[in-house]
């Protein structure tokens, strides 16, 4: 499978309870109620969904087909972290319990939401290493992270940040100050590993490889 649909329409079908399997849709900047957490795991549809705490820093980009499934009441963060529509997103809730026993009898199904789970901890693991890095290597890191994480157009020989990630969001993403990016990303443009169109940031392509999350530093 794919994508989600085949498995979604089947729950649809064959749930006892309706609240069990709970299609949502949220408008840009619409905060996501966390306590549904509680019971349910989150599973992207369509759009773009930030993770950030409760200082603003963004965490965690989520996009289609991926899958928030770890409760934040089971970690008791639920008072520290915000789930945020960045683009319009439509989301279905899956009951967790529902969802396993149905899967014990269709383990390509457990197996799809077990790899769901461990791209989210890779991507999360990766992310936590640039908290190791100096300001302008963190920023760098940060960019190469959002071209490997998010499904972005490409333009000649460059990846193009969406444009829902300003100037101000890669700061708070990269946890760095906005008068530090400015300096640290005409840095990167020297070098040629960015270029800037006004309010538009791109990539190059060619310091990425084919090996996931390499240092092109």
């Amino acid at each position: 499978m794919d994508d989600w649909s085949t498995l979604i329409g089947e729950l649809e079908q064959n749930t006892p309870e309706k609240v069990w399997i709970i299609r949502e849709k949220l408008n840009i900047s619409e905060v996501f109620e966390i306590q549904k957490l509680e019971a349910h795991f989150i599973l992207v549809l369509e759009g773009v969904l930030r993770m950030e705490n409760e200082h603003q820093q963004i965490l965690h980009y989520f996009r289609k087909n991926n899958v928030i499934y770890q409760s934040p009441y089971e970690l008791r963060v639920q008072n520290k972290l915000r789930l945020v529509a960045e683009t319009p997103a439509h989301i279905v809730l899956l009951h967790r319990e529902f969802f396993l026993n149905y899967a014990t009898n269709q383990p390509a199904y457990s197996e799809k939401l077990v790899r769901a789970i461990m791209d989210n901890a890779a991507s999360f693991m990766f992310e936590l290493m640039k908290n190791d890095l100096k300001s302008e290597d963190r920023l760098a890191y940060s960019l190469q992270q959002l071209c490997q994480s998010l499904e972005l157009e490409v333009k000649n020989e460059f990846y193009l940040l969406p444009h829902y990630i300003n100037k101000n969001k890669l700061a708070l993403y990269s946890d760095i100050s906005r008068k530090s990016l400015y300096k640290y990303l005409q840095n990167l443009e020297r070098k040629g590993q960015i270029k800037m169109n006004g309010n538009q940031i791109l990539v190059r392509i060619s310091r990425f490889t084919n090996s996931e999350n390499v240092d092109w530093l």
